[in-house]
């Protein structure tokens, strides 16, 4: 997927969740700072190598659609933005970027309603950026999923903070060529957390 393919289908579904948003009962806006950990490793005919992995940061934004049916179920997506910087094996510095567009699917245990307790899945598309030595390169990119556990507190009616953890991967990856040499570089996000705050329309 090019970049500006992933921007339109980011534009696409954000557009559908707000026009879509009175078919719902219930609204949740959340947002928060994440940390992840990425790694790095070539692979090439012949050879293949790792390089020192490190924690990034970044932050997420989801949309959550609590459906009008029977089942406490919930539809959303989510968008955001991990970084980390790593070293390059070659004496430069590595920063990388996913930006990860998703899709939720959640089962909410009820429990209180100031207490929400869910379990999501996540599906979807991760772009990545790469930038070594002041030299750039995108359409890094490849699937996103995760499996988290997340927990929403409602100190007030409809204002509260939550907290995802678990494990989402996102698989940038691209394939180079040079002087006949075909290898592929993965730069891998595994997200473990985000906290944030939260609100119901």
């Amino acid at each position: 997927m090019t970049r500006s393919g992933f921007l339109k289908g980011t534009v696409f579904l954000l557009l559908f969740a707000g026009f879509s948003a009175a078919a719902w009962s219930q609204v949740t806006i959340s947002g928060g700072f994440a940390l992840s950990y990425v790694n790095a490793e070539v692979e090439g005919i012949g050879f293949s190598g790792a390089l020192e992995g490190n924690v990034g940061i970044g932050g997420n934004v989801y949309a959550d659609y609590l459906l009008p049916i029977g089942i406490p179920l919930s539809l959303g997506i989510e968008i955001g933005v991990d970084g980390a910087s790593i070293d390059d094996g070659a004496g430069n510095t590595l920063k990388v970027t996913a930006i990860p567009l998703l899709l939720r699917v959640a089962y909410h245990f009820d429990i209180h309603p100031q207490f929400d307790l869910y379990l999501v899945g996540k599906i979807g598309y991760a772009a990545g950026f790469a930038k070594s030595g002041g030299v750039s390169e995108s359409d890094f990119g490849g699937l996103g999923f995760g499996v988290d556990l997340g927990v929403a507190f409602y100190f007030m009616p409809r204002f509260g903070l939550f907290a995802e953890g678990g494990f989402d991967l996102y698989n940038l990856a691209k394939d180079f060529t040079e002087d006949n040499d075909h290898y592929t570089i993965k730069l891998p996000f595994s997200r473990f957390l985000t906290v944030g705050i939260s609100t119901k329309f």
